[in-house]
């Protein structure tokens, strides 16, 4: 049984059930990934401790570890679910340890930087449909810096959900599937939503392909004058939010809909937080005053 198979016809209709299309993709892409590096389709033969291993070692060192961890967690929950139901063969389940992981600082950016993104955006030429493209991303990003929800789900939401100053996010547009969430999107945000067609369908009216999304804001963000790195795209703007939402007291977990502090550490940019105070400012000076 090839993994595809197995993907298809087994793991997504019994365990991913009401999930978004995005874990679906990324399954996929997982799997694609390692057909690669084997050669072949895969299949349910290749799942050995060895394989996925020596897979996971050439997989960190071209990509991120932390790809590698993920494409370890999903081909492992694979693995254990062909066991427990002895498909394809398959009768043990898997040994293979989590890899090390370094624990990065996240990025946010400050609010000045902020304001240069909105005024780049603002700036960019050109139609996207029937919509100015400048208008259109100065919309999108004022609603993700208002609600700091996930790009996904903003894109999925229907115009019909906005109403000044109010806005809807259905469950099954978010993460999870499991809270609506209302938010109330301050005068800019509502401003610059006010001023998109009011016949269309979707909040954001974006008629491309996801890909082309994520490229336009690079070259938004390039304009700038920020780094454009792949950490630099919209889940950066909910990192900023998060952060900025903290420093000032409030609850970035609850923020975030975050079922643990513990996950919302990964999005909170220590170096814009308030802290403990550090040696150099408790101990005393190793130099003469005078």
């Amino acid at each position: 049984m090839t993994l595809d198979d197995l993907f298809s016809l087994h793991y997504r209709p019994l365990r991913l059930r009401g999930r978004s299309e995005s874990t679906v993709r990324l399954y996929r892409c997982t799997i694609r990934a390692f057909a690669r590096w084997c050669g072949y389709p895969p299949t349910t033969d290749d799942l050995s401790d060895l394989m996925i291993s020596r897979y996971l070692d050439d997989r960190a060192a071209v990509r991120s570890p932390f790809t590698a961890e993920k494409e370890r967690t999903q081909l492992l929950a694979l693995w254990r679910f062909a066991a427990d139901r002895r498909l394809g063969g398959v009768s043990v389940r898997p040994e293979v340890p989590p890899g090390v992981l370094p624990e990065r600082n996240p990025e946010a950016w400050s609010p000045d930087e902020m304001r240069r993104l909105l005024r780049a955006a603002a700036a960019t030429r050109g139609v996207t449909g029937s919509v100015p493209t400048g208008l259109l991303f100065s919309a999108l990003i004022h609603t993700i810096y208002d609600t700091a929800e996930r790009i996904g789900a903003i894109m999925q939401t229907p115009a019909a959900n906005y109403s000044r100053p109010t806005l809807l996010v259905l469950a099954e547009h978010r993460k999870g599937r499991r809270r609506d969430r209302v938010y109330h999107l301050s005068p800019e945000a509502c401003d610059a939503m006010d001023r998109l067609p009011a016949n269309r369908d979707r909040l954001i009216p974006w008629p491309y392909c996801r890909t082309y999304l994520w490229s336009r804001f690079g070259e938004i963000v390039r304009r700038a004058g920020l780094d454009d790195g792949r950490r630099s795209r919209f889940h950066k703007v909910r990192r900023t939010v998060a952060t900025a939402f903290a420093a000032a007291g409030g609850n970035a977990t609850e923020l975030l809909d975050h079922a643990s502090p513990r996950t919302t550490a990964a999005y909170l940019d220590r170096t814009k937080l308030p802290g403990p105070p550090s040696p150099a400012e408790l101990l005393p000076r190793l130099t003469d005053a005078g």
